[in-house]
């Protein structure tokens, strides 16, 4: 039942980091619930996680052995992370100013 709980506010809380983003950052900062500020971040990190570990994945299987060099794909995984970032950290800002 926790897990479907938490799933169910992970959801939502995406769904309103695109529409309403001020709100909700207001909303989980107010609530201090500190699993949805973790699960939110994970979010945010997840991105590059997710590319490294199919990378090592990638290079193991074809060529037996990992491989140092990085692509085109990297350095696109490398933008969404700071585009994700950026976004997330300007509407913290925004909640953290209006609250003084």
């Amino acid at each position: 039942m926790i897990s479907a709980r938490q799933i169910y506010l992970l959801g939502r809380n995406w769904y309103l980091l695109v529409t309403q983003p001020y709100l909700t950052v207001k909303q989980i900062k107010d609530s201090e619930d500190k699993s949805q500020i973790f699960l939110i971040l994970l979010t945010a990190v997840s991105p590059v996680v997710v590319y490294v570990v199919a990378r090592l994945v990638w290079d193991l299987i074809k060529y037996q052995r990992l491989l140092m060099l990085t692509g085109k794909v990297f350095l696109g995984m490398g933008m969404v992370q700071m585009i994700i970032f950026i976004y997330l950290g300007y509407w913290i800002l925004m909640v953290i100013r209006k609250d003084k």
